[in-house]
């Protein structure tokens, strides 16, 4: 289980509360160092993922904490932006909402059927656009509240996409263990 992918995952966890802890602090820059660690996490999710398929080193861990460290730390962003009033409440209460459904129709998912709800492309875009919306919110750019938006609407297509699929899965393999 211990292996360098699952290592950057445990160290995204770890980077949750120090990014929270830094942005919500009176240091000098803590903006800037905030985002730097929330720049870290990203690329630490990308090169856990690179190296888990590239060597295969896939593990179960891995595909049900790795997005799971993805999430929180998104979600903490946000709660992070609505306690600083950059951006408004109802954002981080549609993604919570969305991530919950999304983490309990995964545990019921993988309870049932032994199935890991592995990422779609919409969520991909998502992620991608969130990233790019809290940087730009951060740095006060002019394209961050559209960018949050279009991150907005490509996670709930990509939880409705979600739900489609693991739906006809779930019928599909229900129906063939009554033959």
């Amino acid at each position: 289980m211990l292996n360098l992918p699952n290592i950057l995952t445990i160290l995204r966890f770890v980077l949750v509360p120090v990014f929270a802890a830094i942005f919500l602090s009176h240091l000098k820059y803590n903006y800037l160092i905030a985002l730097s660690i929330f720049l870290l996490s990203g690329l630490t999710d990308v090169l856990d993922g690179f190296i888990a398929r590239r060597y295969n080193m896939v593990t179960q861990f891995g595909k049900l904490f790795d997005p799971l460290a993805d999430k929180l730390m998104i979600l903490t962003v946000l709660w992070c932006l609505v306690l600083k009033e950059y951006i408004p409440s109802w954002v981080f209460y549609i993604v919570l909402a969305k991530e919950i459904f999304m983490i309990l129709g995964s545990a019921l998912l993988y309870g049932k059927i032994k199935i890991v709800v592995s990422a779609n492309i919409y969520g991909k875009i998502s992620t991608f656009l969130f990233y790019i919306a809290i940087v730009s919110l951060i740095l006060r750019w002019q394209i961050s509240f559209p960018t949050l938006i279009l991150a907005l609407i490509f996670a709930i297509f990509a939880l409705v996409m979600y739900v489609s699929k693991y739906v006809n899965e779930y019928k599909r393999l229900k129906s063939t263990s009554r033959e």
